[in-house]
């Protein structure tokens, strides 16, 4: 079932890294596949954890801006707690997007195991042969880096991030915000509507 892209050409080279490219896909493909799936079922507990973590985050910028420095412990450590169960909860969902990888190597080991590959020129520290882990790993994540880039341009791939989207849509605020000039009034001067009367300009005529 697997060694099909091994044999798509002849040259022995180009068979090899084409079935390792096609391998690699497969798995991507399928650990994809399982972490949406996952994230969709879970989409209640991973949403209750996300917007917990940006709740707490933005009252703990609010509370800079207002440099109240006590709210603000008390509130960013709780957004540590939030970032920690949503941390760990997304690293779970991508551990499922790997799934596949150590059974497609044990399946290369069956295969390829022990066998050194012998290289065009030599490589520093390492020397002119090499085994299949060489390329199965640099392949996979070019694979899977150009599968995630090229699927999103796709609509039904986008439907499918909506499908397993969770949370609401209430953003992180930067802490570059608070080096944001205020929009209102100078502190220490008032408007001209907000002066007190009795001032200078208020003056009473004798």
């Amino acid at each position: 079932m697997f060694i099909w892209g091994f044999r798509l050409f002849a040259h022995p080279w180009g068979g090899f890294l084409t079935g390792l490219a096609v391998l690699c896909l497969l798995c991507v493909i399928t650990g994809d596949f399982t972490s949406h799936l996952a994230r969709r079922l879970n989409r209640k507990v991973y949403g209750k954890y996300r917007d917990e973590m940006v709740r707490q985050h933005n009252l703990s910028v609010e509370a800079l801006k207002h440099s109240d420095k006590e709210a603000y412990k008390a509130v960013n450590r709780q957004a540590h707690e939030a970032f920690g169960k949503y941390f760990f909860s997304q690293a779970g969902a991508f551990t499922l997007s790997i799934w596949p990888l150590p059974f497609a190597m044990a399946w290369l080991d069956i295969r390829f195991g022990g066998i050194a590959l012998t290289l065009p020129f030599a490589v520093p520290g390492i020397g002119d042969s090499v085994f299949y882990p060489f390329f199965f790993f640099p392949i996979y994540i070019a694979v899977r880096i150009s599968y995630g880039k090229i699927m999103r341009r796709f609509p039904f791939y986008r439907r499918i991030l909506d499908w397993s989207k969770h949370g609401n849509e209430t953003q992180m605020v930067p802490f570059m915000d608070l080096l944001k000039p205020s929009t209102g009034a100078t502190p220490g001067k008032l408007e001209e509507d907000e002066r007190p009367s009795g001032g200078p300009d208020d003056t009473p005529r004798k």
